[in-house]
């Protein structure tokens, strides 16, 4: 199966001259050896593939975990050869990268294990060198140095590679070229500084820089204003705002708020310092737009939010067929002013041009205004201007991807009418396309992993896909979010709340991030600050029914049955007494011995037309009035569908007794749920 996964090698430094010099030392300090890494494996869930004379071939989750250990093993290797003579330490070179491998029975193959082998013997002794997808992935979140030592050429691998090092307390910097003699790199230190001097000169003489203060990287981009006379165009200012946070969104050092906590600003008439306190961001990117014939003039302003002083501005000319490279230039002009340097890898993804069709692009930005309004008729809506863009743009790679999540709300989260089965194969069907336009799209794999993790089960490929959309777009809220509850319904509570707390500080005013915190402290067991949140939502937005129905369902967990079916009844006016919502009541008033009122809950939802959402509902009333058989025969049936809401029935048990959550626990397992992540009551 193929996954993403950080590749480790390591070998020891001069180990086959020793064991020419003295064979039986060499082995004797390769047993010290192993008997000091293995343990360090173990501590990071480092998993062992291959160990061949002094190499080891380790195989790790994420890079941050593959990274601490390989610096965790230096720091070990470091202490214990203090005081030993040469011939006595043990010094070795690890190499890391991350990518695509597959694995097939106990082995691993692919790029990604070949491009860490190369990697590996570049490495100074005693030393750590990465990959530039490595580098990216653990910036910010290790305490040594991460600094680049150039492009290598790799044996058998086609292109050259930005390799980084990680610079340890006992270590000196590497040199960028280690073939430099001392003479060449004193001429080109003094070369360099002297070419600073002379650019540096001329960028002060131009514009004052800008400190690069860390409350400066927090970014909030407020509603573009629409100049136009047409009305009708607020969509278009509205879609390009959201493309120009996307866009920002790519570059790692930013911190970007997200377009449903900035929509709120729209037409506000607080100042600059009151919404940059609100969202607590240093710097805030406001704009005006304007549409006419077949141009649009666009005028960006970037201001700090302390001093009030616009600290860049600039205004665009540009043919409709071109507008999508303004947002590339504003995005490289902002991270210039904020004294960001951008990777390579991040100055591709900035670079990509989606579309060259206007049409496409209107298209696109009409499918946004409807999906983002999050009912059935505007997601019916939506995906009727998406099927359109990318009739006038088949290679439209972000239009495929955004399509493919429509259908995936449509065919697993409630939102449409369509049969699960058609809607299913257009999702997959939207996203595939999207892929293989563009394998980097982040959208297109976060697109991919909720239909793994609602549609299809397939646990593995979703962890992977939301990984490496993650991976790709640091600053994608939504995908933070999505991976956040998968990875609460399989019980990796620590991990869960780390991702939605990113998404919160991504999206601070969003009331599904918001409510999705509260969830996760509902599955952590955290009741008290599950309420707590649920009701933090509420006071966002009063009318949102979501809300109220999860804070129903933490008073059910807590036994608050009055609290539940007040909150519950509240849900059901504002959703239109969704069958689920329906559920959970019938449930709440078995579970308070209101027997008769749940069999009224549960005649309703067996007329006129039964479906799976009905089904699904009738299954949790049945539970809580002890009618078990019925129940699990109505969930077996729902798990050959691969009912999407069953994916949390792990973390969801709350309708069951303590003595039928055995009974359970092989529907959990026909799930594919691993045992150790199966809740126990």
């Amino acid at each position: 199966m193929r996954r993403l996964s950080a590749i480790m090698f390591t070998d020891i430094v001069g180990y086959s001259a020793l064991t020419q010099e003295n064979e039986a030392h060499a082995l004797q300090l390769l047993d010290i050896h192993r008997a000091i890494l293995r343990p360090i494996f173990q501590e990071y869930e480092g998993r062992e593939i291959e160990t061949a004379g002094d190499l080891f071939f380790v195989e790790f989750s994420s890079a941050v975990e593959g990274v601490c250990c390989a610096i965790r093993i230096q720091q070990a290797l470091y202490e214990r050869n203090q005081g030993k003579p040469k011939n006595d330490q043990i010094r070795l070179r690890i190499g890391l990268h991350i990518g695509d491998v597959v694995r097939v029975e106990q082995h691993v193959h692919g790029d990604g294990v070949n491009i860490a082998a190369r990697i590996q013997p570049l490495a100074d002794p005693g030393g750590i060198f990465i990959s530039e997808d490595v580098a990216r992935q653990i910036r910010n979140k290790i305490d040594f140095p991460v600094v680049s030592v150039g492009e290598r050429k790799l044996k058998n691998i086609t292109m050259p590679m930005e390799v980084y090092a990680v610079v340890l307390p006992w270590e000196k910097a590497p040199r960028k070229n280690g073939l430099l003699s001392r003479r060449k790199t004193l001429l080109a230190i003094v070369a360099s500084l002297l070419m600073i001097c002379s650019i540096a000169a001329f960028i002060w003489l131009q514009t004052k820089p800008v400190p690069k203060d860390p409350m400066s990287l927090r970014l909030a981009v407020l509603p573009f204003d629409n100049l136009g006379s047409d009305q009708e165009d607020e969509y278009f200012a509205d879609g390009m705002t959201e493309e120009m946070i996307s866009s920002l969104s790519k570059i790692n050092d930013l911190h970007v708020i997200a377009r449903s906590s900035t929509m709120q600003y729209k037409n506000t008439t607080k100042s600059i310092k009151d919404v940059g306190n609100e969202l607590n961001v240093g710097s805030v990117l406001a704009g005006t737009i304007r549409k006419y014939n077949d141009n649009a003039r666009v005028a960006v302003q970037l201001i700090d939010v302390n001093t009030q002083e616009h600290v860049w501005s600039m205004e665009y000319d540009r043919k409709m067929q071109d507008i999508l490279s303004i947002q590339t230039e504003i995005a490289r002009h902002v991270a210039n002013k904020l004294q960001v340097i951008l990777a390579s890898s991040e100055k591709k993804q900035l670079d990509k041009t989606y579309t060259g069709n206007p049409k496409a692009f209107e298209e696109y930005l009409l499918g946004k205004h409807y999906l983002n309004a999050r009912t059935s008729k505007s997601i019916h809506e939506a995906v009727m201007h998406f099927e359109k863009s990318v009739a006038f743009d088949p290679e439209f790679a972000l239009a495929h991807a955004t399509l493919a999540y429509c259908y995936s709300l449509l065919s697993g989260a409630g939102f449409g009418s369509l049969p699960d089965g058609p809607a299913h194969q257009k999702a997959r069907s939207a996203v595939q396309r999207a892929l293989a336009i563009d394998e980097t799209l982040a959208e297109a794999h976060a697109a991919l992993a909720y239909i793994n993790f609602r549609l299809d089960w397939d646990w593995d490929q979703a962890d992977a896909e939301f990984r490496r959309t993650i991976d790709l777009k640091p600053g994608y809220s939504t995908a933070h979010e999505w991976y956040a509850l998968f990875l609460a319904v399989h019980k990796r509570s620590d991990e869960a709340l780390r991702e939605m707390n990113i998404a919160h500080e991504l999206d601070p005013m969003s009331v599904a991030v918001n409510n999705g915190l509260g969830r996760v402290y509902h599955y952590r067991g955290e009741m008290e600050k599950a309420v707590e949140q649920f009701r933090h939502t509420l006071e966002l937005d009063p009318n949102y029914g979501e809300a109220y129905f999860s804070l129903s369902m933490a008073y059910l967990k807590m036994k608050k049955y009055n609290e539940a079916e007040q909150e519950m009844m509240k849900a059901l006016a504002l959703t239109g007494r969704r069958p689920v919502m329906l559920g959970i009541l019938g449930c709440i008033y078995a579970r308070a011995s209101r027997v008769a009122d749940a069999e009224k809950v549960l005649q309703e939802l067996s007329e006129p037309k039964s479906d799976e959402d009905k089904m699904y509902a009738r299954a949790i009333i049945l539970l809580g009035l002890h009618r078990v058989d019925e129940s699990l025969s109505l969930l077996s049936r729902l798990i050959e569908t691969k009912y999407s809401i069953l994916v949390y029935m792990n973390v969801e048990q709350d309708y069951f007794e303590a003595d039928e959550v055995a009974r359970l626990r092989p529907l959990l397992q026909r799930m594919k749920f691993k045992m150790d992540n199966i809740q126990k009551i």
